[in-house]
């Protein structure tokens, strides 16, 4: 394991993100939307990079059977604590999604990597993309989840270009430095395609950052509604995909 994933895990407030504000609120929405849509009705569900639950308690809630395991043992900490007061996840372990042996082929309807791919280089994603296949059943829903290296660039952009430098290096190798690896989103669909993938949708759970400011999160909550109208029918737009922070897949082995 990656200590600086862990450390870096261990001191933020992933329980809360997707709940910070109206601009964090807009990935949370619009993945639901599309799990509302596509997930069939009492699906068997692996959440393989389940944070600190937030989905996998949701689905649960819903009448389908959650697995929810991540890599961090302080995430999983927090969604025991969680399942103490709302006992309805079917099992939760402490797990890395490229070494998967819990369970056996083709045990789940549903299978989320929903984080994974920010920490992993390519040859690990491969490895994970093979445990998520072999864990889900022929006909079933694969999810993943990335972060768009061009949206990173210019979010890290600073003023009068003084950073340029370690930007270039950031675009040859996908990386500020830290634990966070970042993709294009063209590499999601080759993947898919080398795996022999059906691609369901491709989407921005989010859309471009850099277009929310400050005052973005002081809208009316009617207003920030019609936005969410808005973000929903533009995002599997591509030019759309291509400016958003976080991409969200959508695929099956059928």
């Amino acid at each position: 394991m990656d200590n600086s994933m862990t450390n870096y895990y261990n001191t933020y407030d992933e329980d809360g993100r997707l709940f910070r504000d109206y601009s964090h609120q807009i990935e949370w929405l619009t993945t639901m939307h599309y799990f509302d849509d596509i997930i069939p009705a009492y699906s068997k569900i692996f959440d393989g990079c389940a944070g600190t639950g937030n989905y996998a308690f949701k689905l649960a809630e819903q009448g389908h059977s959650v697995v929810a395991s991540d890599i961090v043992p302080h995430n999983v900490d927090i969604i025991l604590k969680k399942q103490e007061n709302t006992p309805i996840l079917k099992d939760i372990f402490v797990g890395d999604i490229c070494a998967c042996n819990h369970y056996s082929d083709n045990y789940f309807d549903v299978v989320l990597c929903m984080g994974a791919f920010y920490h992993l280089d390519e040859k690990k994603r491969y490895k994970a993309m093979e445990q998520c296949l072999r864990l889900l059943k022929n006909g079933g829903i694969l999810v993943i989840t990335y972060i768009n290296l061009i949206t990173v660039l210019h979010m890290n952009l600073m003023s009068g270009l003084e950073n340029i430098s370690e930007i270039l290096k950031c675009y040859s190798m996908k990386s500020l430095g830290d634990s966070f690896v970042y993709m294009m989103p063209e590499e999601i669909e080759t993947m898919a395609e080398k795996c022999k993938l059906k691609i369901l949708h491709h989407i921005t759970s989010d859309g471009n950052p850099l277009v929310r400011g400050a005052n973005f999160n002081e809208a009316k909550k009617e207003d920030f509604e019609k936005y969410m109208e808005l973000h929903l029918s533009m995002c599997e737009n591509k030019s759309f995909i291509g400016c958003g922070l976080h991409g969200l897949v959508f695929l099956t082995n059928i």
